[in-house]
C-alpha cells in the first residue's frame, strides 16, 4: 500500500476496488490525507470535505464520510478516480433522507 501523501492518486488512496483494503483502513487513510493537507492547503481540504446535495441530510452520511460506500462523500468511484472531480460516493443512487 503506498504511503499517504498530498500528491496521491485517489485510487492509490483508497484502492482500485473495494476489496484493496478495509473500509476502516480507507477511513483512516483519508483521516491522515486531511491532516496533512490542512498544514499545506486548508481551503482544499475543506473542499474535499464538504459534502454537498442528497449527502445533507443522507442517513449514510457521519461527517463527511458516506459509510454505505466508504468513501468521502465528495469521492466517486468513477468521476473522481478517472477524472478528479468531485463527485457523490453514491452518485446519489444511495442516498437515504433522516
Amino acid at each position: 500500500m503506498k504511503q499517504v501523501t498530498l500528491d496521491i492518486r485517489w485510487p492509490e488512496l483508497f484502492g482500485e476496488k473495494p476489496s484493496d483494503m478495509d473500509a476502516k483502513t480507507r477511513r483512516e487513510r483519508w483521516e491522515e490525507w486531511k491532516q496533512l493537507g490542512l498544514r499545506e492547503s486548508p481551503e482544499n481540504v475543506e473542499e474535499w470535505s464538504t459534502p454537498e446535495g442528497p449527502c445533507q441530510n443522507c442517513r449514510h452520511r457521519d461527517g463527511d464520510w458516506c459509510t454505505a460506500i466508504a468513501l468521502p462523500c465528495t469521492v466517486n468511484p468513477i468521476l473522481t478516480f478517472q477524472f478528479g472531480m468531485f463527485g457523490l460516493a453514491c452518485g446519489g443512487v444511495r442516498s437515504e433522507s433522516i
